[in-house]
């Protein structure tokens, strides 16, 4: 048969791809949704089931102290890095830039940046004990390069965290842990204020708005605050000026988003989150020492009552 648009049989076969058409999408496009759907949320439902390995702690250690070694034997004094990426080759973003490195580091023109072979590191001899210099570093995930550490403290700010709900409340738990657990910082005070359960499983201390205003201000110990809100009016200023102060041992991380902010990271359900700072980094990467019973989707309810 030829086809015809005056022919009743070709109108009859028209019709009938058409609905055939009009069928397959109600049924491909709610699968493609489904899917995607289920791909963006995998990370936050497994995340915090699997726990970490205790081996990868001590080689970060192994590395911040043979920075330290290296700068004590050369003479050299360490500015700190506000960001480091280690794998293969060390990279670590200087606090302030310096130009004449110690063995085995190599310098950017600027001097903003060194970087070492892993394996010359893991060759420098251990002659220091200790300090309590890095007891704010925390890793927030991975990139391409390897594990990213941040100083939080050398940030000179609040770290706020912005995206979704449920991936805050895990890249929040990610930093207490390791603040808690890591070797290098063991022993650094936690102060929460107003941030209910989100962050619970370890010891840290809920306080007042003006009893963490006294500590920070007093800066006796390194320290970590974790606010539900960066503080309004006085407060908030007062603090994020403390924050600010050069050699000061206190870091702060707020669970929502603040114009006071130094840095704000997106944090999304995929395992991923996203600043200027550092680019794409999967938070999914870093496992708690001590993983949750439950997926990280069934601890949402305590995130959504802290943004109550």
């Amino acid at each position: 048969m030829s086809w015809s648009f005056v022919h009743p049989v070709s109108h009859l076969v028209l019709s009938a791809a058409a609905l055939l058409f009009l069928a397959t999408l109600a049924f491909v496009v709610p699968t493609i949704v489904t899917l995607r759907r289920r791909t963006t949320t995998e990370a936050i439902a497994w995340a915090d089931v699997p726990q970490r390995e205790a081996g990868a702690a001590w080689a970060t250690d192994r590395v911040l102290r043979s920075v330290e070694a290296s700068c004590h034997d050369a003479g050299v004094g360490f500015p700190g890095f506000v960001r480091a990426v280690v794998g293969t080759t060390v990279r670590l973003d200087l606090a302030s830039p310096t130009v004449a490195p110690p063995a085995p580091w190599t310098t950017t023109p600027d001097g903003r940046s060194w970087s070492a072979p892993m394996w010359a590191l893991q060759a420098v001899p251990l002659t220091t004990a200790a300090s309590t210099d890095f007891a704010t570093v925390v890793g927030l995930g991975g990139d391409a390069d390897g594990a990213v550490l941040v100083d939080l403290r050398r940030v000179g700010g609040f770290v706020a965290l912005g995206g979704d709900t449920t991936a805050r409340g895990a890249v929040a738990r990610r930093v207490v842990d390791q603040v808690r657990t890591d070797p290098w910082s063991v022993g650094t005070t936690v102060l929460t204020v107003g941030v209910g359960d989100v962050v619970s499983g370890g010891p840290t201390t809920s306080v007042s708005v003006a009893e963490a205003l006294a500590a920070v201000s007093a800066d006796a110990t390194p320290g970590l605050l974790v606010v539900r809100d960066v503080p309004g009016g006085a407060d908030g200023r007062e603090l994020a000026r403390l924050l600010e102060r050069p050699g000061g041992r206190w870091a702060a991380v707020a669970l929502r988003p603040s114009a006071l902010a130094r840095w704000t990271l997106d944090c999304r359900r995929d395992g991923t989150l996203v600043s200027d700072e550092l680019g794409t980094v999967r938070w999914m990467d870093l496992a708690l020492s001590t993983p949750s019973a439950v997926p990280t989707d069934a601890v949402e309810p305590a995130v959504e009552r802290a943004d109550a």
